[in-house]
C-alpha cells in the first residue's frame, strides 16, 4: 500500500475526469444522485489510486482532442470511471 495522495490535487483530477465525461458533480450532488459521503469516497479512492499519472495523461490527450468522450472509450486507469459513467447515464 502506498501513501494517499494530496486531496486537493485528486479533487481536481476527479473534477477533470467528470468534466471530460460530461458529468457535473455539483449538479449531481444537488439532485441527490450522490451524497457528501459518495463524493468523499470518490476523492479518497482517487487519492489511494496507483495510477494518477495515467489519468492525467489520458485527460490531457482528451482535452487536446477537444471533444466529448464517446461512451465506449477506455478511461485510462480511473478508479472512479464506472461511477462517473453511471452518473452520466443517469443512474447513481
Amino acid at each position: 500500500m502506498h501513501p494517499l495522495g494530496e486531496p486537493m490535487q485528486h479533487l481536481q483530477l476527479l473534477a477533470r475526469m467528470a468534466k471530460a465525461l460530461g458529468v457535473d458533480l455539483t449538479e449531481a450532488f444537488h439532485r441527490g444522485e450522490i451524497s457528501a459521503e459518495d463524493w468523499a469516497e470518490m476523492i479518497t479512492s482517487c487519492c489511494g489510486c496507483d495510477g494518477p499519472e495515467g489519468c492525467k495523461r489520458w485527460l490531457d490527450a482528451q482535452e487536446r482532442a477537444g471533444g466529448a468522450v464517446p461512451a465506449g472509450l477506455p478511461l485510462g486507469q480511473c478508479c472512479n470511471a464506472a461511477r462517473l459513467l453511471h452518473l452520466r447515464e443517469g443512474s447513481p
